[in-house]
């Protein structure tokens, strides 16, 4: 068993073996101070020190939330930030590659732990890999627009988790000057909102986002005090004052801010990604503390308010498949004039100009204005391209004018008996891969039975040793032996193919792209 002194005290781990690697695992450490009693909703604070040695052998409590992939309430504690750290040596004067792993869940589901994110395969390489919980939903995102809750503590939360692998990550033989941060869907538009951060600066150095960038709409939430005194009402508390409602909420049971159903908002501007209710926001910046954020996104990123660093970036070829896996009860929704068109556009138009704008969309997709049941291959295409595809690449192109950095752009098409979410929503019947099926690729999910077979096993490696690469050297292919992966640029807009063959090609999707180009008249950045 390996001991390791952080600037808390000391920690001893466990050694695991797996088939093809050993190395030291240690879990459960506290990395703020528990964010309970008063503290509910608050930015979190730095973490308490303790005697002795504490033994690091199991995960810490979960925030409390609906697990989504396993239907059923997690109680866990409101005491969960905690994360778990994975190394081949500890130490050492060798210092490796840190891998920080955000994940994903809307922003209202999921944990760090390694009952699905399984650090085996990445494992078999000379990394250090750190997975973490963070506050979720309500705990995690209310926002009442004062400075008791300005908003964001989950985002906050993790720029404490990086703030603590920086000062200790040495310890474990990692390096604090060569951390890379990814994640999949909402903990990929966490890790791009990182990049735009100040509070963020200067806690890693490289980036990876797959399927998810903060420029996606359903990434920012435009009514979060509106939904907080929905909850308040919901709950049993009626009421306009911001004081009262704070007094109430900091007091309910834990167990009513899980899995909330608030009714929809009102508004003539309808939107896909409405339906979340609590996640990131944009903080009041006449507000005296300390800010996530206080510009939209898009704003940030047109003015080159972004880290300087190699990115890695990309998305799966139905995407969509996440969005339209109710259809076609979902049909009456994707109905609606306007849904179709991006938040960010609309909200500075007419009805008159939505209308137009709304039919020269469905017939781009749909070749008529209205959507039957028969069209679900084409809708998950539209919401592949509107939720995920379109602005990552946005993103690419905007990080490219922007820094001098490399990109580099994938798309994942790899289909085996590894990619779970698609079976599950019962959507074979539709070409590609479904939003957030290349994890299984990356980790050894325990909790659901998912074979490795010699063809799936291929993937994994391709895919591990690509991502280790990038963050190893900040270039996915730095042998270039069998295929080189290019950088993505504006003249040269490459794309790296991720099949069970590898192959790196331009222009993927292009013409679908330019049309989204002239819907956000952006041909030019």
């Amino acid at each position: 068993m390996a001991v390791v002194k952080t600037e808390q005290g000391m920690l001893r781990g466990i050694s695991c073996n797996t088939e093809n690697s050993r190395f030291h695992a240690f879990k459960g450490i506290p990395y703020a101070k528990p964010p309970i009693g008063k503290l509910r909703f608050k930015a979190p604070l730095p973490p308490e020190s303790w005697t002795g040695v504490r033994d690091a052998y199991e995960h810490g409590p979960v925030c409390p939330h609906y697990n989504e992939r396993l239907d059923k309430i997690e109680t866990g504690s409101e005491d969960c930030l905690y994360l778990n750290v994975y190394t081949k040596a500890v130490n050492t004067k060798n210092r490796l590659p840190v891998l920080v792993w955000i994940h994903g869940g809307a922003f209202y589901t999921g944990s760090g732990n390694s009952d699905f994110y399984g650090p085996d395969f990445f494992m078999e390489h000379d990394i250090v890999m750190v997975t973490f919980n963070y506050r979720l939903e309500v705990f995690g995102f209310l926002c009442l627009d004062n400075e008791e809750v300005p908003g964001n503590a989950g985002l906050k939360d993790q720029v404490a988790a990086l703030k603590w692998i920086k000062n200790n990550i040495t310890a474990f033989g990692g390096d604090p000057e060569n951390v890379t941060i990814f994640g999949c869907s909402a903990g990929a538009a966490s890790t791009s909102y990182h990049m735009l951060s100040d509070m963020s600066s200067g806690l890693f150095s490289k980036a990876i986002c797959q399927s998810g960038v903060c420029l996606n709409e359903w990434s920012y939430n435009i009514y979060a005090r509106q939904r907080a005194f929905q909850l308040g009402k919901l709950l049993g508390k009626d009421t306009e004052d911001v004081n009262e409602l704070l007094k109430f909420l900091r007091n309910v049971p834990a167990e009513s801010l899980i899995n909330v159903k608030l009714p929809g908002v009102n508004t003539d501007y309808p939107d896909i990604s409405d339906s979340l209710m609590f996640s990131p926001v944009v903080e009041n910046s006449n507000l005296n503390v300390e800010k996530f954020i206080s510009e939209c996104p898009p704003i940030l990123i047109k003015k080159g308010h972004i880290a300087k660093i190699p990115l890695m970036l990309g998305y799966t070829s139905a995407d969509g498949i996440e969005i339209c896996r109710d259809f076609p009860k979902s049909l009456s929704f994707l109905s609606k004039r306007g849904i179709v068109i991006p938040r960010e556009i609309k909200l500075n138009m007419s009805l008159n100009q939505m209308k137009i704008l709304d039919e020269k969309i469905r017939l781009k997709y749909f070749g008529s204005t209205t959507i039957t049941e028969k069209m679900l291959e084409e809708c998950v295409n539209l919401t592949t391209d509107i939720i995920f595809a379109y602005n990552t690449r946005r993103l690419a192109r905007y990080h490219f004018k922007n820094t001098s950095m490399p990109i580099y752009f994938y798309k994942f098409t790899a289909e085996t008996e590894r990619n779970y979410m698609k079976k599950k929503y019962k959507m074979e019947q539709v070409p590609g891969v479904c939003h957030g099926d290349e994890q299984f690729y990356q980790f050894n999910v325990k909790n659901i039975d998912i074979p490795l077979t010699i063809d799936s096993k291929a993937v994994v490696e391709n895919v591990v040793k690509l991502w280790v690469n990038f963050a190893s050297y900040g270039n996915p292919t730095p042998d270039c032996a069998e295929v080189e992966w290019k950088p993505f640029t504006e003249h040269e807009k490459n794309c790296f193919i991720i099949d069970r063959y590898l192959k790196c090609t331009v222009n993927v999707d292009e013409e679908i792209m330019l049309f989204w180009d002239e819907i956000y008249r952006e041909q030019r950045i």
